[in-house]
């Protein structure tokens, strides 16, 4: 009796591509739940948060689904998921090289990391965004010629530039100036200052040049004795 007549064909046929379907998904990429182990910029070594089930799940190296222009302050512990594409990542993570192509790929090869948010995080103002890291924020230009660094107990802005515009600018404590002070006359409506003393000048001032503390006055009608008369506004220092 022959093959054909003791194994139908169409069975055999019907076994052979549940096998090939089988082994097609055992090679898949899996989105499992997973935490980092390692940090390297944006590259992420993962470690698999599975039960024994008799499938080995290897530590493997993955990119962070982000931009260029948004650097997450990835910590080893961080809990996430990996997800899979379609087909190999590695071109254009950077973690390998080519073009990728519908062949078959490992199930490791087109993951890459997407951090998920947690119950026991703590409670932020819902209707704002929150920005922080371990050790603060830095928002900058792409050439760092700009700059607002957020540090414990430290904010730091540099640029050319800085404008502050509001009706009122309120500064409290101790304000440090260590440079020129200049009036844009153009700029303003009013240019008037009011100062509530006391007042400590160190040098001198100048006041439509004149000097607060060397300058002459003009008097008339000088009188002996303990009298005093009227000067004159004072006359600028040649």
């Amino acid at each position: 009796m022959s093959n054909g007549q003791t194994f139908p064909f169409l069975k055999a046929l019907n076994n052979a591509i549940h096998t090939a379907n089988e082994d097609l998904a055992a090679i898949s990429g899996r989105s499992l739940p997973c935490h980092v182990v390692a940090v390297d910029g944006q590259i992420v070594t993962v470690q698999f948060d599975m039960l024994p089930d008799g499938t080995q799940y290897p530590q493997t190296t993955l990119p962070v689904a982000t931009f260029e222009y948004i650097r997450y302050p990835i910590q080893k512990g961080d809990k996430g998921v990996t997800v899979a594409a379609d087909v190999s990542l590695r071109g254009v993570s950077g973690l390998g090289a080519g073009i990728a192509s519908r062949s078959l790929t490992l199930s490791l090869v087109p993951l890459f990391f997407v951090p998920l948010s947690n119950a026991g995080w703590t409670k932020e103002e819902p209707n704002k965004i929150v920005l922080y890291g371990p050790d603060g924020a830095i928002l900058k230009t792409a050439d760092g010629a700009s700059s607002v660094t957020v540090e414990p107990g430290k904010i730091t802005e540099k640029a050319d530039e800085i404008h502050l515009e509001a009706t009122n600018i309120f500064l409290k404590g101790v304000i440090h100036l260590n440079g020129s002070i200049v009036q844009d006359a153009s700029e303003m409506s009013d240019t008037t200052a009011t100062l509530i003393g006391p007042l400590n000048v160190t040098n001198d001032v100048i006041a439509d040049g004149v000097s607060l503390t060397k300058h002459p006055h003009a008097v008339e009608g000088v009188q002996s004795g303990g009298d005093t008369v009227d000067s004159k506004p004072p006359t600028p220092t040649e």
